[in-house]
């Protein structure tokens, strides 16, 4: 967490200490990350004139990337919370005898999701305050009718995307995910002592509730922490997409989790049936994520509607097809290396799998956020780097502390015992 401090610092520095000269510089030197309106513009208008129309925005957007990188740090280990305790809930919602041996593993994964919350909602204050501007419909301007700068589609957007609901909305998603995580975990500690068919009982209901309101908060969350970095583009199905990327994430940091606790001896009880589950689990969901992207994409080549298209136009151009490479990892890598049966059984295997899985979904977090935040500024420096290892180095403190807190065997659980059991039958 010190180093990435240190480098997350020095990577504010950088997106601050950038000027009007240094800007001017930077699109003249790097054109094709810029519409073509624009380099006209830089090409032959004179600075003053070019000040008074571009720079202001231009400064907004470097003075940005350190904030959105920190803000894509904090969404990608907040989402890997979400879908552990989003599988969880499946678990007992399903009633489901395997997965009991690792839920103890869901639930320490799932302790983040107040701490990462709290930061991503400290951002987005910051955005709604005015001290960062990654989310252009915040700009007051946009929606009064008398500025030069009114936007219809933005005013028409209003009353859904206003800061004062939009920051109430986004106390409710954390609030409401923070209290079932401790409910979950308050209710399965209590098995441990009272081994209650009632207490079991339990667990399966406040995890049907659960699962319905995170199926209603998760895809509007979408919209509103993701999808309103670019206002003016819109899709339905972005909050299933957005859910795909941090489930397949989820549940593939359990899987390597799981691993380095039975590597040190923590997990006796966990087993090859268990892993190759577990790796079923992250080929589907790769597999889902993927189609979900495809599904996405489809509609909108086939109709072609240039307020549509514009969103794939900016990443495929201007993000060099960023879009369409990162299906390499979250698709092609995973559905070649894990289809095997055998392979989901080989601990090398999955750990190697596991670490593209994730480095790939980091690409898709980058490519949701950063072309709508720092438009052609862009990059991979500093701030990126720092955040990462900031956010990543409080996430396992936060984790572990949890996981050396409990005990790991659900003993207690009326599954435990078939899960122990447990072998996978083909």
């Amino acid at each position: 967490m010190i180093i990435g401090i240190i480098i997350m610092a020095f990577g504010f520095y950088q997106g601050f200490s950038m000027n009007k000269e240094k800007i001017l510089d930077f699109v003249q030197t790097h054109p094709e990350r810029f519409d073509n309106e624009s380099i006209e513009n830089f090409n032959k208008k004179e600075l003053k004139t070019l000040e008074a129309e571009h720079i202001h925005h231009l400064l907004e957007q470097t003075h940005n990337r350190p904030w959105s990188a920190l803000y894509m740090a904090a969404f990608y280990f907040t989402g890997i919370s979400l879908g552990a305790l989003f599988f969880l809930g499946i678990q007992h919602a399903a009633q489901s005898g395997w997965s009991i041996v690792v839920s103890r593993i869901m639930e320490g994964i799932a302790s983040f999701i107040p701490y990462g919350g709290a930061l991503i909602l400290l951002i987005l204050i910051f955005n709604g305050m005015g001290v960062v501007h990654m989310f252009h419909w915040m700009d007051p301007s946009l929606s009064d009718p008398e500025s030069s700068n009114y936007d219809e589609l933005i005013a028409n957007k209003r009353p859904f995307l206003n800061i004062p609901f939009y920051i109430l909305r986004s106390i409710i998603y954390i609030a409401g995910w923070t209290f079932f995580m401790c409910w979950l975990k308050r209710l399965s500690k209590k098995l441990d002592k009272t081994l209650s068919l009632k207490d079991h009982n339990k667990l399966h209901d406040v995890s049907v509730v659960f699962i319905s309101f995170f199926g209603v908060s998760s895809m509007i969350m979408g919209w509103d922490w993701i999808m309103s970095l670019d206002p003016h583009w819109l899709s339905t199905l972005f909050g299933w997409y957005v859910l795909g990327s941090y489930w397949v994430s989820g549940i593939t940091v359990i899987t390597l989790v799981a691993l380095y606790l039975k590597s040190r001896g923590y997990l006796p009880f966990f087993n090859d049936n268990h892993l190759h589950d577990l790796a079923k689990y992250m080929f589907a969901t790769s597999l889902l994520w993927t189609y979900l992207w495809f599904a996405q994409f489809l509609l909108y080549w086939y109709g072609n509607i240039p307020e549509e298209v514009a969103y794939f136009m900016h990443r495929a151009g201007q993000y060099n097809y960023i879009h369409f490479l990162m299906l390499i990892p979250n698709f092609l890598l995973p559905l070649l290396g894990l289809i095997s049966s055998s392979a989901k059984r080989k601990p090398k295997i999955i750990i190697t799998f596991g670490c593209i899985i994730l480095i790939g979904h980091i690409i898709d977090m980058y490519n949701m956020i950063m072309p709508g935040s720092v438009g052609g500024f862009y990059g991979f420096g500093a701030a990126e780097i720092g955040s990462l290892f900031f956010v990543s180095g409080g996430f396992l403190f936060i984790v572990f502390r949890a996981l050396s807190q409990m005990e790991l065997a659900p003993r207690g659980n009326q599954l435990f015992h078939e899960s122990e059991v447990y072998e996978y039958p083909f």
